[in-house]
């Protein structure tokens, strides 16, 4: 009797086992003009351009710790243009994804002209978020 409970047992674990290691290998990798596209709404919806933000959507930085939204928006506000001006196949530290860059609006005001703000994000677009430091726009494969 045990025997045949530990066979069914060790039958549902394996097949457990075989349909997450088959439901992540299916994963769908997004296109690059996908990842692109993703990465515009995202900057657009947390209010980095002249649109109005999605202000039940807004996603922090990983050193951002802000308060009141409504000063974060503000200083957001209309950086950066609305396209992408560049991508990457890739994350930071060699990781699959997606790098999508994105020129400053102003960048007179910027201490460098050739740094934009970069959207990274998973290989099937999960994950996206605004990278803390600057990119260097040559860096990227120019849309």
């Amino acid at each position: 009797m045990f025997l045949l409970y530990s066979k069914r047992i060790s039958g549902t674990i394996l097949l457990l086992l075989f349909v997450t290691i088959v439901g992540q290998s299916q994963k769908r990798h997004l296109t690059r003009a996908e990842a692109v596209a993703l990465a515009e709404q995202f900057i657009a919806r947390n209010g980095y351009t002249d649109v109005s933000p999605d202000r039940n959507r807004v996603s922090y930085e990983t050193i951002e710790w802000e308060s009141n939204v409504d000063r974060m928006l503000q200083r957001r506000h209309d950086t950066l243009n609305r396209q992408a001006y560049g991508i990457v196949r890739g994350r930071k530290g060699g990781v699959p994804g997606w790098t999508v860059v994105f020129r400053y609006k102003h960048p007179i005001d910027r201490p460098a002209r050739s740094t934009g703000r970069a959207v990274t994000m998973n290989i099937d677009g999960t994950e996206p978020r605004v990278e803390h430091v600057d990119f260097i726009l040559r860096y990227a494969r120019k849309l």
